[in-house]
Formats: C-alpha cells, sequence, structure tokens
C-alpha cells in the first residue's frame, strides 16, 4: 500500500518552463519518499503544458491542476483544497530548494504541531548566477540574530512580521489546519497576498524561525513599474487595519511598516526617474521610522534632484 502523504509541496507557475524543472528536481532530493507534489498550471502559453503532462502521467506523486489565468492566491489555494498532507510547503517555480531543508524542516513541525508555519533565511540569485547576499543578512531582523540554525519561536510573531515581512514563501512550511482555519490566501488579492496570510496565520498560532539558508530566490526581471505599484496599494490595504492600534509595540510595528511602504514608494518613483518624490518618500519614512540606510538613500535622490534643477 502506498504510504500516507507527510507533505504537499504545492507549485504555481505561468511561463515557467526554462526553471521548473530543477524546482521540481530539487524537490526530488529531499530524500523524503512520503510526499506529494502539486503543480497549478495558470494558463502558460510556453512549454509547460506539455512538460506537467508528462510529469503527471510518469509520476505517480504528482498532481496538475490547470487554470487560466487565475492569479498566484487562487492557483495557490486550489492546490491546498486538494492536498492530503498534514503539512504544505511553498515553493515557486523558478525558486531552488537546498538538500535537506524539508527534512528538516518537517521534523521541527512535527516535534512541534502547535506551530501554525515556519520559515528560513534565503540566498537572491540573478539569471546569471550572481549571488547577491541573503535575505537576514540584509534586513538583520531581530529574531534570526542566532548563530545556531536550529527552529526557534518567533516571539510577539504577527507583530514581527507586520514590522519587517522577511518570510519568503518558498521557504514556508505550514500547517494544513492552520491554513484551513485562515481561510487559505486571499483569493480577490494581485499582490502581497503572502505577507497577508503570514500575518493571519500568525495572529492564530505559534511561528518559527530558522537562521539556516535553505533555498535559492531567483531575481528575476519584471514589469517593475506596474508590479510594484500595485504592491504597495496591497501593502497599503493590508497594514491599514493596524493604524488603530495604540499600545507601544502594536504601535511601532505599524509605524515600522509604513516606513518601508514608503521607501518601496520612493524606489518606485526613482526608477521612473522622479527624485523629487523619491526623496520625499524617504523622508516621510524617517519620520515613521529613523534608518541610517533610508537617511542616505533620501539624501542622494534629494541630491540627484537638485543636480537635475540647476542643469536644467
Amino acid at each position: 500500500m502506498k504510504s500516507p502523504v507527510r507533505c504537499s509541496v504545492v507549485i504555481p507557475t505561468y511561463n515557467c518552463h526554462a526553471y521548473i524543472r530543477q524546482a521540481v528536481a530539487s524537490i526530488r532530493m529531499q530524500n523524503m519518499d512520503d510526499i506529494e507534489i502539486i503543480v497549478i498550471d495558470d494558463g502558460s502559453t510556453d512549454d509547460t503544458p506539455a512538460w506537467l503532462a508528462r510529469e503527471a502521467e510518469e509520476d505517480p506523486n504528482v498532481t496538475a491542476i490547470v487554470l487560466g489565468g487565475a492569479g498566484p492566491s487562487i492557483a495557490r489555494n486550489a492546490a491546498i483544497s486538494v492536498a492530503k498532507g498534514r503539512w504544505i510547503a511553498f515553493l515557486d517555480a523558478d525558486d531552488l530548494w537546498w538538500p535537506g531543508k524539508l527534512e528538516r524542516q518537517i521534523a521541527h513541525l512535527e516535534q512541534q504541531p502547535e506551530i501554525a508555519f515556519s520559515f528560513t533565511d534565503y540566498l537572491h540569485v540573478d539569471p546569471a548566477g550572481g549571488l547577491h547576499g541573503t535575505c537576514f543578512g540584509f534586513w538583520k531582523p531581530r529574531y534570526a540574530s542566532r548563530t545556531t540554525p536550529d527552529y526557534a519561536p518567533v516571539p510577539d510573531a504577527e507583530l514581527e512580521i507586520l514590522s519587517m515581512n522577511v518570510v519568503g514563501t518558498s521557504t514556508v512550511v505550514a500547517s494544513a489546519r492552520a491554513l484551513q482555519n485562515a481561510n487559505g490566501f486571499a483569493a480577490r488579492s494581485r499582490s502581497a497576498e503572502d505577507w497577508d496570510l503570514w500575518l493571519r496565520l500568525a495572529k492564530g498560532g505559534p511561528v518559527a524561525c530558522s537562521s539556516s539558508v535553505t533555498m535559492s530566490y531567483l531575481m528575476r526581471p519584471t514589469s517593475v513599474t506596474q508590479n510594484r505599484s500595485t504592491r504597495i496599494e496591497a501593502m497599503r490595504q493590508i497594514a491599514a487595519p493596524y493604524a488603530a492600534r495604540r499600545d507601544g509595540p502594536g504601535r511601532l510595528a505599524w509605524r515600522s511598516a509604513m516606513a518601508r511602504i514608503e521607501v518601496a514608494e520612493a524606489e518606485r518613483a526613482r526608477l521612473g526617474g522622479a527624485r523629487w518624490p523619491a526623496a520625499k518618500s524617504h523622508f516621510r519614512a524617517l519620520i515613521h521610522r529613523p534608518d541610517l540606510r533610508t537617511a542616505r538613500a533620501g539624501l542622494a535622490d534629494l541630491a540627484a534632484a537638485l543636480g537635475a534643477r540647476a542643469g536644467a
């Protein structure tokens, strides 16, 4: 008899044929046989549909779901709804897990089954193979400053994730029950749906984190302006309910979230060549949360704006 599914791996994909084969290969390197792989093809027009059909036919552990441009939230929810595992892991089609990632993460969750989800650090890699440091190394979340790679609880996880979202979707393994209780990803959301779900999961149960780097995140070029604008608007909507918090930790976390949103606004403006608006957004970020990196970026934008005016 086939053993019960221990973990379901969810991979949404859209025109990622050049990458998804390696993503699936990285799952098969995890030294775990009791897993299923659920791939949701959300309307790909490249070679993904043919490849996925072959994979599902040749490997009984692969389940194919075909949608027609529903978006990542609905795609992931479709997989969650048919997943058989007690634990659900997420992997984007252009990311790679490192050997041993899933095995160690599941082992900890099985020892602490009350945990809603866990996550880890990850490495940024560009399409040419260049390395751009780790997420935790750049943002330095205070709860991840441990030297041990062991998993440990994240204190006040909801507020920590509100203040600084360093949760990489492809590092997350969540309890299927917790996902069900949280109603999965927000179906109407087209951006920042991951941050929204991590906050709701953290509100409902404990969260664990490891400072170990367990996967590679591919930094691919996208339609930057439109994607950034959509994400920033979504982030503002997610953070808005926390503006009513009057307790010290809640207020501080909201201000930190707003500072990061203003920094994102500044980066969007800078990419569009609007250095004055970029400087203003950086200085609004400083009002919410003083930060040396933000101050330097704001001064650079201001200097560029003044230089452009002088040369006009």
